[in-house]
């Protein structure tokens, strides 16, 4: 099998979004208006034909250095191959020749959970590409609250209690500035070479569009009528992802942001929901997920560098020197 390679104008937005909502591996981050968002551009693999779909895989792309790059963007924590019906080796097999023949350079490309199973047995057919392991941790909420609290750490039951005693309030809100605030005060000075202002523009669009068709909801702590955290969660299909959160000194030290997501547990009790943490490869940060009574999921990422050699080795510096700037977001 051949997959085609489209462009964003060959892609009809109501013909893809519906295959990624009857998909296996449906998440908002495939959605059309998603990707043009947090995406500079995009093109798309897509097998049998491109009216009538059974696979598909987004593939962002940006250009530099007068070559067309794939990578993984801010505010999309994987993509991937979205099918109707169970991948077979042979089709995952396909779609990642067709990027690896296409692509000289692949920064970074996420593929959903779903995929892992396959692709694990695939690396040793790629010797050109570059295969990582990583995880995301989900928290299964069609449990009642209190089995879920029971799940929670001895420690985060008790960070809990002392988030409690500072009487926090907790408002949702329409307005995602606040958020961006707090980040901008709070975060952006511990990562190496700051934050690119885009970032945070694409973050507003992103809440606007997700906020009009109700997929998103932010949430403040506040405290004698000051904000001192807030939380970014998008829903969709079934699932809810921890997109985007901040706290200063007080909120840090309150535990505002333990005492809001048990909250938005306990008002979502019993629902069928899968609660993804989006965890970034940060062991403070994935300690803190795991006593909520999170599972680790695995995914895994491809990348490819064959350009020449003084960008080959530029590139590769400065992957490892802004390594952290992925994980603080």
């Amino acid at each position: 099998m051949t997959p085609l390679l489209l462009e964003r104008t060959q892609i009809c937005d109501a013909t893809w979004n519906e295959h990624i909502r009857k998909s296996l591996q449906c998440v908002v981050y495939a959605q059309t208006f998603y990707l043009d968002i947090v995406c500079e551009s995009w093109k798309a693999l897509i097998w049998p034909t491109f009216e009538r779909p059974e696979i598909v895989m987004p593939i962002p792309i940006r250009r530099k250095w007068g070559f067309t790059i794939v990578y993984q963007p801010i505010f999309c924590q994987y993509l991937g191959l979205f099918s109707l019906k169970p991948l077979s080796g042979l089709q995952l097999e396909s779609f990642i020749r067709c990027i690896s023949e296409e692509f000289v350079y692949i920064s970074a490309y996420h593929f959903n959970p779903e995929n892992s199973i396959r692709l694990s047995a695939l690396e040793a057919s790629f010797a050109n590409l570059k295969f990582t392991q990583k995880h995301t941790h989900w928290l299964y909420l069609k449990a009642d609250y209190e089995q879920l609290n029971a799940g929670y750490s001895k420690d985060r039951r008790q960070n809990l209690r002392r988030s409690k005693a500072f009487n926090w309030e907790m408002k949702k809100s329409a307005d995602i500035d606040p958020l961006i605030k707090l980040f901008n005060e709070n975060q952006t000075a511990r990562i190496p070479g700051g934050v690119d202002p885009g970032a945070f523009n694409r973050l507003k669009a992103l809440f606007k569009a997700l906020q009009a068709n109700q997929q998103a909801e932010v949430y403040y702590a506040f405290y004698n009528g000051q904000i001192h955290a807030g939380i970014l969660i998008v829903t969709f299909a079934g699932r809810a992802i921890y997109l985007f959160n901040a706290a200063d000194q007080r909120g840090r030290k309150g535990n505002a942001r333990t005492f809001m997501l048990d909250q938005y547990f306990h008002a979502h009790n019993g629902k069928t929901l899968i609660f993804d943490f989006e965890s970034p490869e940060v062991d403070s940060i994935t300690n803190f997920y795991l006593s909520f009574g999170s599972t680790p999921v695995s995914f895994y990422a491809i990348s490819r560098n064959e350009l020449w050699f003084p960008l080959k080795q530029f590139q590769n510096w400065r992957k490892r020197f802004f390594r952290t700037r992925q994980g603080l977001f």
